[in-house]
């Protein structure tokens, strides 16, 4: 590649889209930051269960806009409103947060912080659609000088008053949401426009990423290990302070930028195991000396996890635009949720620090043996990269019909449906949806032309899948047509 060239590529990836959105992922993730060494803390006098609420009512949020992506994209239509709504309940929490906690009014700082805590997860949806669409490259780049300016800025905070603290996590939000409405919004209307992703998986199964994939769970559990090490060996309320995180994360970005290529998923999420393993280890030590360590490994290994976490899904979205924000919805919201189960679980691990050393060691061994048992067992055959990949956009009717009619013939469809029917062991039933299949049918157009159920359509067109050894509508196409 020429010098020239080089300076073109440069020049795409750093362009100004990208500095909005990574300026954004800053925001947002140096917001989440602050949000437990600073705010959180200020709630327990009042009432220390409102952080809980508040993060309940963020992944809630997020895993209920997930499921309507998924099963009813289009009453998500109304975008202005949907972003005015996001705004209105940044500001007005942010405005109520503050008397909450000068009057230690408990009713109004939860209502006040679930009022927040939702529009900061409509925030984070909002950066993850304006990043897609972002090469690997871009996207690692992105996502690693957002993690190191936020480990830095960290450092920084334990010096800073608690009111600028409080302050900048009130504002940085609305700075990323102004940063990324304009580049996400495009996305939103398609999507809330679009057949939903559910219907589209019964005919073109490669299209979605089912809310149960593997990757989703491990994001599940490397969560409760980041929830986890907020909650153990806290002093009054304040997790403890990781002072090398930043090295680690500094060095991946360093890599990446350097090498012009992203860092490889599987790579740094065996190695986030490693350090998550090590981190439960040492919380069976003596308290006096494993906590600080303990909390180091456990707090790196998930944020260098959560950078993975980050590439995935927006390598995801990029492969289906369609379905973009039910994959950012569905894997924050969950991350929220084993979020709230590992901090519980600090809590009660500290309760057992005198009252009973026995259950103090149990718990972060058991932990330890999930994070490890799923890591050697539960993903031997997963792999982050193959799953990205696995992921196709989904066709427009008037593709697949184009691809039907390149791929025709002079020999009849029905006569070549019937061939394919022999060949692989069709049922009758099997083959007047296959024919349906190969005229670039969708699913609602099979069950009214069949008249038959939904799972019935489903049911067959798994099968035919199975008994045909393909994975995706156009490869249904090209089979029956001989291509």
């Amino acid at each position: 590649m020429s010098t020239e060239s080089k300076e073109r590529v440069g020049a795409a990836l750093f362009d100004a889209a990208f500095w909005r959105v990574t300026a954004a992922l800053t925001c947002l993730v140096f917001s989440v930051g602050l949000m437990n060494q600073v705010v959180f803390p200020l709630f327990d006098p009042t009432f220390m269960f409102a952080r809980d609420i508040s993060v309940t009512a963020n992944a809630l949020f997020m895993v209920v806009v997930a499921l309507l992506a998924v099963f009813k994209p289009r009453v998500l239509r109304l975008e202005r409103v949907a972003e005015v709504a996001v705004a209105a309940c940044l500001i007005i929490g942010a405005i109520a947060l503050l008397p909450a906690l000068a009057m230690s009014n408990a009713p109004l700082l939860v209502v006040s912080s679930c009022l927040f805590a939702m529009g900061r997860a409509g925030v984070t949806i909002m950066v993850g659609l304006a990043a897609t669409g972002f090469s690997a490259r871009k996207a690692s780049a992105c996502i690693g000088i957002a993690f190191t300016v936020r480990l830095a800025l960290e450092l920084l905070v334990w010096q800073a008053p608690v009111v600028a603290g409080v302050t900048l996590f009130l504002v940085l939000p609305l700075v990323a949401f102004a940063l990324t409405m304009g580049i996400a919004r495009p996305l939103l209307l398609e999507i809330a426009q679009s057949e939903a992703p559910a219907d589209v998986a019964i005919t073109q199964p490669t299209t979605f990423l089912p809310l149960a994939s593997q990757f989703f769970i491990c994001l599940m559990l490397f969560s409760m290990a980041f929830g986890f090490a907020l909650r153990f060996g806290e002093v009054g309320g304040v997790p403890i302070a990781n002072m090398i995180g930043v090295f680690p994360v500094a060095l991946l970005t360093v890599y990446s930028l350097a090498c012009k290529r992203s860092f490889s998923a599987d790579l740094v999420v065996q190695i986030s195991v490693l350090l998550v393993a090590a981190g439960f280890f040492l919380a069976t030590a003596s308290p006096a000396t494993s906590y600080v360590t303990a909390n180091a490994l456990l707090s790196t290994g998930n944020t260098l996890f959560e950078m993975v976490a980050w590439l995935v899904l927006i390598m995801l979205a990029g492969r289906n635009r369609k379905n973009a924000l039910a994959v950012f919805a569905w894997g924050r919201g969950l991350g929220g949720f084993g979020t709230l189960v590992g901090a519980a679980i600090g809590m009660l691990s500290n309760m057992f620090v005198d009252v009973n050393p026995g259950l103090f060691v149990f718990v972060p061994c058991a932990l330890m043996l999930v994070v490890v048992g799923y890591a050697l067992i539960g993903m031997r055959s997963f792999s982050f990269s193959s799953a990205i990949e696995g992921v196709t956009e989904t066709p427009s009717r008037s593709e697949m019909t184009a691809v039907s009619d390149a791929s025709a013939s002079e020999i009849p469809l029905s006569q070549k449906c019937r061939g394919v029917a022999e060949e692989y062991g069709l049922s009758p039933r099997e083959l007047e949806v296959l024919e349906l299949l190969a005229e670039g049918r969708d699913r609602a157009y099979i069950e009214e032309e069949l008249v038959i159920s939904r799972n019935t359509v489903k049911a067959h067109v798994k099968h035919i899948y199975a008994k045909l050894d393909i994975h995706s509508h156009q490869d249904l196409i090209a089979l029956v047509h001989g291509d």
